[in-house]
């Protein structure tokens, strides 16, 4: 295996796909932490941050899921090289290791926010301790929802040659996750797809907020965890990986 992800550094090293990914993280950043940090900011900071961010990364991080993965599987379809590599290593082999590469940039990426995050917060003073167990709690909710959509993503790039389809798919999915999120009252069409899980895991609310108001009444409370349907996103997560490694391995290059 680390031949394999060896051998998928070499294939990428000059595809720009490092930075393509870091790029989409430093544009997530900018937009979440650009403007001027005021009183509101600085009181609240640390727990809006975590009202805030689930709808940032449920618009940013499966873009880079998509690009990530169709840069990938994409090498393999050009030149028809996909039927020499499966001539020459086995084709479970082949689907694992390049999924766990790009898992892997995809992983660098998401600690790389939320460190920037927690730096952002702790140099501009936020009021209060660092929430650790909170924010830990946040990687973790941020970090597997992706890992999920990645191994859907995945898996369509390397079943179909035209990587408009796993594009088409995946935008269309994150609409309705992205939607989803605005429509509290309908919590079963975010338990639905994958991308509405970055709601579904969001543990912190906003309270008391008005037009008028604006923060004068208002507080940030922690909600209850949704722990059963966590379980249910990783038992999606095992089953997309084994349904999309068999349909691979059975798939005709």
């Amino acid at each position: 295996m680390i031949r394999l992800l060896k051998c998928e550094y070499l294939k990428t090293r000059h595809c720009f796909i490092f930075p393509t990914a870091f790029a989409i993280t430093a544009i997530c950043l900018c937009w979440c932490l650009y403007g001027d940090v005021d009183d509101e900011i600085i009181k609240y900071g640390w727990r809006m941050f975590l009202y805030q961010f689930p709808l940032v990364n449920a618009i940013f991080l499966p873009l880079l899921s998509m690009v990530i993965a169709s840069r990938l599987c994409n090498l393999e379809h050009k030149g028809k090289m996909q039927k020499l590599l499966c001539c020459m290593e086995k084709r479970g082999k082949l689907f694992d290791a390049k999924l766990l590469y790009g898992l892997g940039i995809i992983t660098v990426c998401v600690v790389l926010m939320w460190a920037v995050t927690v730096i952002f917060g702790v140099v501009n003073r936020f009021l209060g301790p660092f929430p650790i167990k909170l924010y830990l709690l946040y990687f973790i909710f941020t970090l597997i929802p992706t890992v999920v959509i990645y191994i859907f993503q995945h898996t369509l790039s390397m079943l179909f040659k035209n990587q408009a389809i796993a594009f088409f798919t995946g935008i269309i999915g994150e609409f309705i996750g992205i939607f989803s999120m605005f429509l509290p009252s309908l919590p079963f069409l975010r338990r639905m797809v994958l991308w509405g899980y970055y709601g579904v895991l969001q543990f912190v609310g906003l309270f008391g907020w008005t037009k008028e108001s604006r923060y004068e009444n208002a507080y940030f409370d922690l909600m209850p965890i949704d722990w059963t349907f966590f379980c249910v996103l990783i038992c999606a997560g095992i089953l997309l990986y084994l349904i999309g490694r068999y349909l691979f391995c059975k798939k005709e290059v």
